[in-house]
């Protein structure tokens, strides 16, 4: 019994640590905070790796026997398993990464790498629009409308119709920069928020930052939840993104 116990926490011990790593990819450079709540990644995640933690220790624990003629063989089935259910996790969670937050008229939109569409992304690419090359963080960008008028009909007729709009569509991201102008026009201030959340901490800390530069705010539509970006009200820069709901 208490070889299978050592046997066990060793095994224990080197999943924590691949579990270690695993979330510092996904919560660190894919889902950068609080864009994985945004897109609500966080439960299923955690879930994800808990079972694929706790199952394979604890069927080392069960079938742990020295001396076992094949137990190398038992223990090295184990762990591929155990592996490849992990990649496929990866893989899944990685699909599903924000790949954008695109400023798109008046707010911006979290895209996903599965949302982009695949045809409006060979024509960036055709067209060397570097503002449309995806990447292992969100990339923040902005959208406008296409220069082809007849292009410009499909997409309205696309969105209507519940298919990919301008978040969705690399073929019309330019530079956040680009959209200065407009992110400035339609930001609002603080105070506007403050009506929705009096007390809130968060918001308090902002408005008293907000003395020394001002500071404004656009909403943020994700997947599971919608946030707040905090905007340098002179500048346009992105100062952050606050977990903080922007509607009535």
């Amino acid at each position: 019994m208490k070889n299978r116990f050592y046997a066990f926490l060793t095994h224990l011990g080197l999943s924590l640590l691949v579990a270690i790593m695993a979330s510092s990819i996904v919560f660190l450079v894919w889902y950068p905070a609080p864009l994985h709540e945004a897109i609500g990644v966080t439960q299923i995640f955690l879930l994800l790796l808990s079972v694929d933690i706790i199952i394979g220790p604890v069927i080392t624990f069960i079938i742990y026997q020295r001396g076992k003629p094949s137990l190398k063989f038992d223990l090295t089935v184990i762990a591929l398993l155990q592996i490849a259910a992990l990649s496929y996790g990866m893989h899944t969670v990685f699909d599903g990464r924000p790949a954008f937050v695109v400023f798109n008229v008046d707010m911006f939109e979290v895209t996903r790498a599965l949302d982009i569409d695949e045809r409006s992304a060979k024509k960036a690419q055709a067209d060397g629009n570097p503002s449309a090359t995806v990447g292992w963080s969100p990339r923040w960008v902005g959208a406008v409308a296409s220069t082809d008028s007849k292009r410009r009909q499909e997409i309205m007729f696309s969105s209507v119709q519940g298919g990919a709009d301008w978040p969705q569509l690399p073929e019309l991201f330019v530079p956040l920069a680009q959209v200065k102008a407009q992110i400035l026009k339609k930001a609002l201030p603080l105070q506007e928020l403050q009506k929705l959340h009096n007390n809130n901490a968060e918001l308090d800390a902002l408005l008293a930052r907000g003395q020394a530069g001002p500071l404004k705010w656009l909403p943020l539509r994700g997947k599971a939840k919608d946030m707040v970006v905090i905007i340098d009200g002179a500048t346009a820069d992105i100062v952050e993104v606050v977990n903080i709901d922007p509607w009535p």
